[in-house]
Order: C-alpha cells, then structure tokens, then sequence
C-alpha cells in the first residue's frame, strides 16, 4: 500500500469521491451553462490523466459523469409508478401485521416516517435511537445476509448478480435515500473485493460508494441523511481500531466491536447532530448495544413478513410475531427512558470541516509507522471544538 501524505488506502477512489463532491456542490451553485462548460473543459483533462496514471486520475472523470448527470437529468427523479404502488402495498402489510405498532414498522422497516407524530419521534430522539427509522448499513447487511443465504450459489458470481437484484429491490421499497444508497454500494463493492481475491479496503470502498451515491443524485450531498449517514460511516472506518487498542485485554470480542464502533460513529456525528438538532443523547451508545440483539429479529421476520403478506398471509403472520414482541421491547424501553440530552451550540460550517480533516490526521490510516502519535491531528481538532464554541 502506497503512504505519500494525507491518504485513504486507494488514493484514486479518494479522488473519485473528491471529484463526485466537488460536482455535486457545483450543481447546487453554478447554472447549467456553466457546468456544461466545464464538461467541455474536463474531457481533455481527463483523457490526458487516463494515459498519464496520476493518482488522483478519477477526480475529473467522476467530476465529468456528476456534472453530466446533474445537467442533462432533473434534479427530482419522476417516480415509477410500479415502485410506488410496491411501497404503498408493503406500508399497508406492516399496517395490517403490526396494528398498534404500524407507526414503528413502517419506519423501521421501510423508512416510512408518515405516520409517526411528534410524540413518537420525541421519545426515540431523547434516547438517541431516531436513526433506526432511517434504513441504512445495518438493516441492508442483515436483509441481504438473509437473502444471500436463501440463494446461495457454488458460483459466486451468480450469488453476487442476486445479491445485487435484491439490493435494487431494497432501493426502491425504501426510498432510494442516500443512507440506503451508500450501505448497498458498500456492501456490493466488499463483495466484488471478495469476488476476486482482495483484501478489502473498507477506506475505499466508503468512497467508491460515495462517488456512485452522488453520481445518482448529486442533490443528496446537501441532505442531512446524505452526511449524518456517511459521517458516522466515516467515524468507523476511521478510529474503530484505534478505539479496540485499550481493549486489547478483552479480546475482539462482539462487544468489544461494537462498543468501539458505536463510540466511533458517534465521534463521526457529534458535530453534524448540533447542528441538525442542537443536542446530543450521550446514553445512546449504550443503548444501541443493549438493543442490537433485537434488531435482527425485526428486521429479518417483519421485513420478510412484510414481503409475504401478499402472497401467505398466515406464514406473514407467525413470521411478524417475533418482529412485533422486539418493537414492542423496544417502545417500551425508549418510554421509560427519562435521560436528559446534552445541548450543544451550532457549529459554523467551517468548524465542521476543520473537525473532519482532524479525524482524518488523528487516523491510523494515515500514518505508516502507528506508534506515532497525531499531534497535528490533535492540535487541528483542539481548534475545531475552540472554534465550534467560539462562533
């Protein structure tokens, strides 16, 4: 692996997502007379850093494609009307399935957030735990892990091809959201690592799936479901492992990683959840842990339970059983659960970013030699939180 300065593991998928960024952020600002301006300008760029190999060489090509699709596609994509009517029918299943609980089923399950009133959605953000309802990383690998057990295949490339169909239909039944986007491109580009023999490199593939998400909806990059689900992705892929070394005693047990992971991602979000909501649920990370083992019950049964009430209404029901005693759990834990959040003050944009840049330093990622300490990480995240309190 190449370490020449700032880097990810494959400085030309930092480039790609760099470029994607860069394009989205032009198409919000600049007319389209501009950018098919620079479309002109791009191609002669990107052909000569093509032959040339610079290691940045996708920056301009996925530059090219975002402004590309942002001019000659509209910005909101007319909605198919078979999907809409597939959605529309699943939010009626969990409706009929899950009765009382219908509010939570169709958020958990589907992303659908219609029928959750303030009440509701008060309750899970004092605990912390709103971004349940918001279909990401963890409800697409455990659906398509469940699926890819299903059709598991001796050839591999066929397992891949169905893996990926059933992520298209996931797609489509939540929403295509940007959370729902990234965790179905990371998870297909850790499956074409493995498809070919390659050691994956989670740091690249989170911007390969950055680079396809924007190249699909450039708009998205000003969505907070866009950020919050790529922030706290970051946090992971960043200071997850840094995180274990103090627990190097415990092992690497499952707790040990998602402790460590929870931490991480939260790291990831802080600055982004005061500015969204001004606050922070500091009991969220332990809460998160004690109630993974329930996510996979109502996922795995509601979500397929869901699917089936169509076609066997009466297997849908006994599947929806497991699925409806865990939400139920679930409610009643984040109802009794009286903890007062941290108000924190809206930080400037730009204390934001000067935040990220020193995850970035503070990572291992970053650094040949590990023993090595970041203090010029340190040092530009000291100045961020300063500057975060000062503005």
């Amino acid at each position: 692996m190449e370490r020449i300065g700032i880097q990810l593991h494959s400085r030309p998928m930092a480039g790609a997502a760099l470029g994607a960024v860069m394009a989205s952020v032009l198409a919000l600002l600049v007319p389209d007379w501009l950018l098919l301006a620079l479309c002109a300008a791009l191609i002669p760029v990107s052909v000569f850093l093509f032959k040339r190999r610079s290691a940045f060489f996708l920056l301009p090509a996925v530059l090219f494609f975002v402004l590309v699709r942002a001019v000659l596609l509209p910005a909101q994509m007319p909605p198919i009307r078979f999907v809409t009517t597939l959605r529309e029918q699943l939010c009626l299943n969990a409706d009929a399935l899950f009765s009382d609980r219908a509010a939570e089923a169709r958020g958990i399950l589907l992303g659908d957030r219609s029928m959750m009133d303030s009440a509701l959605t008060a309750q899970y953000a004092q605990s912390g735990l709103l971004h349940m309802f918001a279909v990401s990383g963890l409800h697409v690998t455990l659906l398509v892990g469940a699926f890819s057990r299903i059709v598991r295949s001796s050839v591999r490339w066929l397992t891949l091809a169905a893996e990926a169909l059933f992520c298209v239909f996931l797609c489509a039944v939540t929403g295509f959201s940007a959370s729902v986007l990234r965790a179905v491109f990371m998870l297909l580009g850790v499956q074409l690592c493995r498809l070919r023999d390659r050691q994956v490199d989670r740091a690249s593939v989170l911007c390969f799936a950055m680079a396809c998400t924007l190249l699909l909806d450039p708009y998205s990059v000003s969505t907070a479901g866009f950020q919050m689900s790529f922030a706290a992705t970051g946090g992971m892929v960043l200071l997850a492992k840094a995180f274990r070394k103090p627990f190097k005693l415990f092992g690497n047990s499952a707790i040990v990683r998602a402790l460590t992971s929870a931490a991480a991602a939260s790291l990831g979000l802080l600055p982004l959840q005061a500015y969204y909501f001004g606050s922070v649920a500091w009991v969220s990370i332990p809460l998160s842990i004690l109630l993974i083992p329930t996510m996979p019950i109502i996922l795995v049964c509601g979500f397929f339970a869901v699917f089936l009430y169509g076609f066997a209404p009466h297997i849908a029901k006994v599947l929806s059983l497991p699925a409806y005693g865990a939400m139920e759990f679930l409610t009643q834990v984040t109802a009794r659960l009286d903890v007062p959040v941290l108000r924190l003050p809206r930080p400037h944009p730009f204390a934001i970013a000067l935040y990220f840049a020193a995850l970035l330093l503070c990572s291992p990622l970053n650094f040949a030699n590990r023993r090595r300490v970041p203090w010029i990480g340190f040092a530009v995240l000291i100045a961020s939180i300063v500057l975060w309190f000062a503005i």
